[in-house]
């Protein structure tokens, strides 16, 4: 009886640590100003870059508002490597 309290016990502060370590795994989002984009398809180019990079979670790009809009996980991808993905489709990231 003792041994299944203490099992009980220990899967519980297993369960609440967890808990604790994934709240604080943050989603960020982030509004990154991209210029030389005129078109649909050349927004479709960037988000589909940027939806292919591990870590992002959405992607809403507009060439109307020259803008990319992104949703990240701040533990797997930082900001500068978003800038870079965006660069590398041909675009420029405004700065």
């Amino acid at each position: 009886m003792l041994s299944r309290i203490t099992s009980l016990v220990v899967t519980g502060v297993f369960v609440l640590t967890l808990g604790l370590v994934t709240a604080f795994a943050a989603t960020k989002t982030v509004t990154i100003k991209v210029t030389g984009m005129k078109c649909a398809k050349c927004s479709a180019s960037v988000t589909k870059a940027l939806k292919a990079t591990e870590g992002v979670e959405d992607a809403q790009v507009s060439s109307e508002k020259g803008e990319a809009v992104v949703k990240y996980d701040d533990e797997k991808l930082n900001e500068a490597k978003l800038r870079e993905v965006i660069n590398g489709t041909g675009f420029k990231v405004a700065e």
